[in-house]
């Protein structure tokens, strides 16, 4: 569910055929009272207004209107749209009485709120249009890759739209070289990686999707425009390369206010950073035991990370990734039936295919999944991310070592069944405007964290060396969770450098060197990453308030269903809505 998140801004999506649609009351549903009314009149037109300014946007969750259109990327539409939701969020009280709201309306006023609150922090004191030379890169991959990426339309037609959009690429490169200042050296370090990606992205991966389109005239228009947009990502390279990184000077820490502000707007949060911090570390060093005893059931002779990294060499090679990964899937669905674990909502199933390319440098796995409205192109794919092929032995092993047999399963747990696509099934059946596009990340990404280690609990892999070996990539996998969670905290409050978090992810989460600088370079760009653990916390403690309230009555299949259907907001709202707290 991504970054792929990640971390996670309002996911936001209208219906395919119209802005401000929604499904026909039924015949006996009573009528919504006038403060209902004037709050749903105000969501519908913030996300109509939404995409009106970012059509980008609407491509990739399904609403099709604008998809031969780009704004949104210039300093001036940003802060533009900063001020638009400003006015929004000073009139939300005026027109709408919360005290007059049903508890679940009363949760969408609140929700939507405190997601008003993030977007204005971001665009004002994150400013990563500003200071991230990746957003450009990241935009004008997204905004052509969401045209081929399924089909909605005929192709000849996602190929005039795409056209339309690359004739606008040059401004967003421009654009970019004008509004830059001063970003950290590492993050023009990686937009230099990144573009690679990109380049590849416009000179063989959107040719070959549009190979098919007899159109002559077309294809020479998409010619030309390819021509310019590659020229431009040429000029833009040589920009950060012999311009912005001599004075790329920043600092990528966003401070403790602002930190705050973000954990509590988008997660729900208000624990000072001092009690998150001695969490993580009582709970890395929790772990860690554990990880020990479990490797010295495995093999006492050895050191516990000497048994770790023997299940490392027990991977797929890169060419028997995917089908390795598709195969895997099938097994875990079916434990999720037989053991009543969650309902599937759905028979319809993932597609596993490999990260795009430009994606690759700060993902291992991810799921990617249609817009909730999305009518015609509904395929969800789950990626995994290949080595590069110009890697040496050396790398490419350590890339591999991270899809060990056994972790693939726990991956594949978290991203597909019962984690993220089960997610997504639940979430396209909620009613309600805001619960189905405004998510949370500590939610969703928590969830997702919650069901690896919920699913051995459960039974799943059995007993005896198979199940440790389950359990000790498990405990491996949320060592990393943590060490994000304790980095994230650090890296943005506590002054860590990069370099010492590379070096926390190596020590404390037992990461080799490759892995470990993926992660670190993540959190200084991701700096709420934590959203894993801290999700996964949340989610635990309200599973026990579950059982000591239902009783006898709890089930983990009650619980889980529960949990999921109100769509993915702050865990706290998730909490209130399930036991009528508020």
């Amino acid at each position: 569910m991504p970054s792929t998140r990640a971390l996670v801004a309002a996911l936001l999506v209208l219906l395919s055929a119209c802005a401000t649609s929604r499904p026909a009351p039924q015949a006996d549903a009573p009528a919504l009272s006038p403060a209902q009314q004037s709050l749903r009149r105000l969501v519908d037109a913030h996300f109509e207004e939404q995409f009106r300014r970012f059509p980008q946007a609407a491509t990739s969750r399904g609403l099709h209107t604008y998809d031969d259109q780009l704004a949104g990327f210039t300093a001036t539409e940003q802060l533009a749209w900063a001020a638009f939701l400003k006015q929004e969020l000073a009139s939300l009280p005026q027109q709408v009485d919360r005290t007059q709201l049903p508890p679940l309306d009363r949760a969408d006023y609140d929700i939507f709120e405190s997601n008003l609150k993030a977007r204005i922090l971001d665009i004002e004191e994150v400013r990563g249009w500003e200071r991230n030379p990746n957003t450009y890169l990241g935009l004008a991959s997204s905004s052509v890759y969401a045209l081929i990426n399924r089909d909605f339309a005929p192709l000849e037609q996602r190929m005039r739209s795409a056209v339309a959009r690359m004739a606008r690429l040059p401004e967003v490169f421009a654009e970019g070289k004008a509004t830059l200042k001063n970003p950290p050296r590492l993050w023009t370090e990686i937009a230099l990686q990144q573009a690679a990606g990109t380049r590849s992205l416009f000179a063989s991966t959107l040719p070959q999707a549009f190979a098919p389109v007899k159109d002559a005239a077309l294809q020479e228009s998409f010619a030309r425009e390819q021509a310019k947009v590659l020229a431009a990502l040429e000029d833009y390279v040589r920009f950060l390369r012999e311009d912005l990184l001599p004075r790329s000077n920043g600092d990528f820490a966003i401070g403790e206010s602002i930190y705050r502000r973000k954990l509590s707007y988008e997660e729900g949060v208000t624990e000072d950073i001092d009690g998150l911090l001695a969490w993580g570390r009582a709970e890395i060093t929790r772990t860690q035991n554990e990880f020990r005893e479990v490797a010295r059931r495995l093999d006492a002779t050895k050191a516990p990370m000497d048994v770790y990294r023997e299940l490392g060499k027990e991977h797929p090679t890169p060419a028997e990734l995917v089908p390795t990964t598709r195969a895997t899937l099938e097994t875990i669905r079916q434990f999720l039936v037989d053991q009543h674990i969650i309902t599937i909502p759905s028979e319809v199933r993932a597609q596993v295919a490999e990260t795009p390319s430009f994606n690759r440098a700060l993902s291992f796995a991810s799921m990617s999944t249609p817009g909730p409205y999305e009518t015609r192109a509904t395929e969800a794919y789950y990626y995994v991310t290949p080595p590069d092929p110009t890697w040496n032995a050396e790398q490419t092993e350590q890339h591999m070592s991270f899809y060990n047999r056994h972790a693939l399963e726990l991956v594949s747990i978290h991203e597909a069944y019962p984690g993220h696509y089960v997610q997504f099934l639940w979430t396209n059946k909620v009613d309600s405007k805001v619960r189905r596009l405004m998510g949370s990340g500590s939610f969703s990404e928590g969830w997702g964290l919650y069901t690896e280690q919920m699913m051995l609990e459960a039974g799943y892999g059995g007993t005896g060396v198979v199940a440790d070996k389950l359990r000790l990539n498990q405990l491996a996998l949320y060592l990393q969770r943590l060490a994000r969670y304790m980095v994230g905290l650090s890296l943005h409050t506590r002054g860590m450098t990069y370099e010492q978090a590379v070096r926390f992810f190596e020590e404390e989460a037992y990461m080799t060197r490759t892995n470990a600088e993926r992660e670190a370079r993540r959190g200084t760009s991701d700096p709420t990453y934590l959203v894993y653990a801290l999700g996964k916390k949340m989610i635990l403690e309200l599973r026990e308030e579950a059982k000591a309230r239902w009783g006898k009555d709890f089930s983990l299949q009650r619980f889980h269903d529960a949990v999921v259907s109100y769509g993915y907001p702050p865990v706290p709202v998730v909490r209130r809505l399930m036991f009528g707290d508020d």
